[in-house]
């Protein structure tokens, strides 16, 4: 099947990265420090948001078949490992101190971690650790996604007509009926499968379709009058700005179904071509806002472990602004350092070629 592979990411997409993040942080960090998330309490939708944008890219990746589904993974893991790592051990090495724990203990529990460090903790294999919660995301999002490559690498056509469609049918109307919401990560709830990986694997099979359906839109190069364009603009917005601020009100509902509806159809439009969010949301900074977002993610529970330990008394508000200061600031100084460390290293590698 033959597309446009000229999709570029849409800086309104890297906006939207950056709020979600924000809003899950500030989930995690209510519900840790103050025990209770009176705003904010369905941010987890935002998962939703990154899933179906990732399952666009790797369907975007798989049409271009320029790499094999392990290679493509294995690069993917390269890419995420500087920041996971890290955070990682930040986290493990603070909360060890917090312990009080000594040397043998530490490294008997960083022995139980194996399945995290690897990106397996949402494979639904039991008897591990798990320190970093957030990102059994990211082991969703690599495993399911190696699957997603997999099928539309090899088998393009029925993963597009029959898995995709079906794996989000089933996997949507079973949560649906048996929690009601999609806020589960750490379960074996859908055929003794892990119920990260099934609703990682459905929201990116769904951003997936996103990706068809919006370069079906770009291959019709349909001229549309000025005022359906600021239409659809003002629609794209609006979709995503609802979801956001739905997610501030609703948490642990059927509503979570319509939110993800709602952003495949957001994704869609703004990767189409026939709104103006690219000229909207031109701004250098926004990349950037969209570009810390991963390490926003990797290192909240870090920052939020601090708050705890060092500011355990602080008012709502103040302790909300707060924390969301200094993880974006953090964000930002580690990914200059981590970003100079790999550049260095990638140096010296080539050096010692022969």
């Amino acid at each position: 099947m033959e597309r446009n592979k000229q999709v570029t990411r849409n800086q309104e997409i890297e906006v939207f990265r950056f709020l979600f993040i924000c809003a899950i942080a500030i989930m995690h960090f209510s519900n840790s420090y103050f025990h209770s998330a009176p705003y904010f309490s369905g941010a987890y939708i935002g998962t939703e948001f990154f899933f179906l944008v990732s399952g666009f890219m790797i369907m975007k990746a798989a049409s271009a078949k320029k790499a094999s589904p392990f290679q493509f993974t294995l690069q993917r893991m390269k890419k995420l490992y500087p920041h996971y790592l890290t955070a990682f051990f930040l986290l493990f090495i603070t909360s060890s101190l917090a312990a009080g724990t000594n040397l043998l203990s530490s490294l008997k529990n960083l022995c139980s971690y194996c399945f995290e460090l690897l990106f397996l903790h949402a494979s639904g294999l039991k008897s591990f650790g798990l320190l970093n919660y957030p990102t059994w995301y990211l082991s969703s999002l690599i495993i399911g996604g190696f699957f997603l490559y997999a099928c539309a690498y090899y088998y393009e056509k029925l993963y597009l007509t029959i898995i995709a469609p079906l794996s989000i049918l089933v996997t949507y109307s079973f949560f649906s009926a048996n929690t009601g919401h999609i806020d589960v990560w750490g379960g074996n709830q859908l055929l003794h499968l892990s119920d990260a990986l099934t609703r990682g694997f459905a929201a990116m099979s769904l951003g997936a379709l996103s990706y068809v359906l919006s370069n079906y839109l770009k291959e019709q190069n349909i001229q549309l009058p000025k005022y359906l364009k600021v239409f659809f603009t003002l629609l794209e917005l609006s979709l995503f700005a609802g979801v956001l601020a739905g997610s501030a009100y609703f948490a642990d509902t059927q509503y979570d179904f319509y939110f993800i509806f709602l952003l495949f159809v957001g994704i869609t439009l703004a990767f189409s071509g026939i709104t103006y969010s690219n000229r909207l949301f031109h701004f250098p900074v926004l990349s950037y806002l969209g570009k810390i977002s991963y390490p926003m993610y990797v290192y909240q529970l870090f920052i939020i472990c601090l708050f705890c330990l060092f500011l355990p008394n602080l008012p709502y508000m103040i302790g909300i602004l707060s924390f969301l200061i200094i993880m974006i600031v953090f964000s930002a100084l580690m990914d200059v350092l981590i970003g100079k460390l790999v550049t260095a290293c990638s140096k010296t590698d080539s050096r010692n070629l022969p």
